[in-house]
């Protein structure tokens, strides 16, 4: 029987790059037990990482005193990462990738996400912020193997 979660668990990590271990550390572990082999494993963790970071910089300015939320939720189809922040709201439509040529730090998590995850949705909730929901389907072999 895969692993699933029976609801979801969520984790209140305040904007600050020293806390993004703890994401890392539970994107790990849930995607180590969801059944992915350890080199999309660290795919996602790098994305969500990337994403988390996006939100420090770009929804709080590197402020501190913001709150993220990130909900995992695992079923027997898919592993589910939504998060939840409260920031400065942007409009999906103009997030851009950077070029991969143009080698320099930085502008690549729009890149590690879409290569991590099979599918990304922005949402804007009515009370502010941006709601980013990444799904990753359970691999096949995992699927028919139990």
């Amino acid at each position: 029987m895969p692993f699933t979660l029976q609801s979801p668990v969520m984790l209140e990590i305040p904007a600050d790059p020293a806390c993004l271990f703890i994401v890392r550390a539970a994107v790990g572990k849930i995607a180590e037990k969801f059944g992915l082999h350890s080199k999309e494993e660290r795919r996602c963790v790098l994305a969500v990482d990337e994403a988390c970071a996006n939100v420090i910089r770009h929804a709080y300015g590197n402020v501190p005193s913001g709150r993220i939320i990130v909900t995992f939720d695992v079923s027997a189809e898919n592993l589910e990462i939504r998060i939840r922040d409260f920031g400065q709201a942007s409009d999906p439509a103009t997030f851009k990738p950077r070029d991969l040529a143009d080698v320099r730090p930085g502008g690549l998590g729009l890149h590690f996400m879409r290569s991590a995850f099979d599918e990304l949705r922005y949402e804007s909730p009515p009370d502010g912020g941006t709601l980013l929901t990444m799904v990753k389907f359970r691999p096949k072999e995992e699927a028919f193997s139990h």
